[in-house]
C-alpha cells in the first residue's frame, strides 16, 4: 500500500498566530518541531495499517518546514518548490498512491471559527467551482481525482475537520484544536494530538470510509482576491471543459 502525506503547518496542535509559522518569528522553530511530529505520527499510523511505502510533501509556504532530520526514516521526503506546477501541494500524486492523508489542514478564507483560516493566499476572499465554495482541501482532492487517488483522512482544526465530513463523507478526521478566533483555539496538548493522529490514520487506512472526490465539467471557476490598497476586489471568472484549466488559473493568480 503506497501512501501520500500532504501536509500544512496551520492544522498543527500548537499553531495559532500567523507570526509562529512564519520564518524568523517566536515559535516558528517550535511549530516546526512539532509539525514534524505529527506528520510522524501519521507515518507511524500507516505503516501499522500496513502501508509499504510513505511520502510525505509538505505543502507549506515554500515547502521547507518539515524539519528533515526529525522525520521518520522510513518515509520518504518530497521536497523543493515547483510553483509552476498546480499539483504542488500533493507533488507526485500522478505517479500512483493507494490513499492520499492530509496533516495539519486549515479550513477555508472567512470561517469564523477557522484557525489561520485562508485559501491558498490569505489575500483570497473566495474560491469556488461549479458554484461549490472550496477549501484548499478541497482543491488538493480534486487534483487527486483526477488520477483516481481517494482522501481517506484529515487532521487539523475542528473547522478544518467539520469541511472535510463536508465534502467528503464520512472520513476519518482529527481534531487537534477548536477556533476560538481566526488567531486563538483551544488545543490538545502536542503529544496528546500525535497520539490520536497515529490512531486514527491506522483507523482510516484499514476500515475508514474512502472518497475519491470528482466534479463533472463543463467548470466555472470564481475567484475574489483582495488588493493591497483600498479598491474593488479583483474577481476572475473562467468557464472551462478543462478541470485542469480551471484550477491551474486559480493556482497561478495566488
Amino acid at each position: 500500500m503506497r501512501i501520500l502525506i500532504g501536509s500544512d503547518i496551520e492544522g498543527i496542535a500548537t499553531a495559532c498566530d500567523w507570526d509562529s509559522i512564519t520564518p524568523g518569528n517566536q515559535d516558528y522553530e517550535r511549530n516546526r518541531v512539532q509539525y514534524t511530529r505529527e506528520v510522524n505520527a501519521a507515518i507511524e499510523g500507516a505503516f501499522n495499517a500496513g502501508a509499504t511505502e510513505v511520502c510525505v510533501r509538505d505543502g507549506h509556504g515554500g515547502n521547507k518546514a518539515l524539519i528533515p532530520e526529525l522525520l521518520d526514516k522510513r518515509a520518504l521526503h518530497i521536497k523543493g518548490r515547483c510553483s509552476e506546477d498546480y499539483r504542488a501541494m500533493i507533488l507526485t500524486i500522478e505517479t500512483g498512491y493507494d490513499a492520499v492523508l492530509f496533516l495539519g489542514y486549515h479550513a477555508k478564507a472567512r470561517t469564523p471559527d477557522g484557525v489561520l483560516a485562508h485559501t491558498m493566499a490569505r489575500a483570497v476572499d473566495e474560491f469556488t467551482l461549479n458554484g461549490i465554495s472550496l477549501p484548499e482541501m478541497g482543491y488538493n482532492a480534486l487534483v487527486a481525482g483526477t488520477y483516481n487517488t481517494p482522501i481517506v483522512y484529515l487532521s487539523g482544526d475542528r473547522a478544518a475537520c467539520r469541511q472535510a465530513k463536508e465534502l467528503f463523507g464520512d472520513i476519518v478526521t482529527t481534531s487537534v484544536k477548536e477556533g476560538l478566533s481566526n488567531n486563538s483555539a483551544i488545543c490538545l496538548h502536542p503529544e496528546v494530538a500525535c497520539d490520536k493522529i497515529r490512531k486514527d490514520v491506522e483507523v482510516a487506512l484499514t476500515r475508514g470510509h474512502r472518497c475519491i472526490y470528482r466534479m463533472e465539467g463543463p467548470y466555472t471557476m470564481y475567484c475574489s482576491i483582495r488588493r493591497n490598497y483600498e479598491a474593488p476586489n479583483i474577481e476572475k471568472t473562467l468557464h472551462t471543459a478543462s478541470l485542469e484549466e480551471a484550477l491551474h488559473l486559480f493556482w497561478t493568480l495566488t
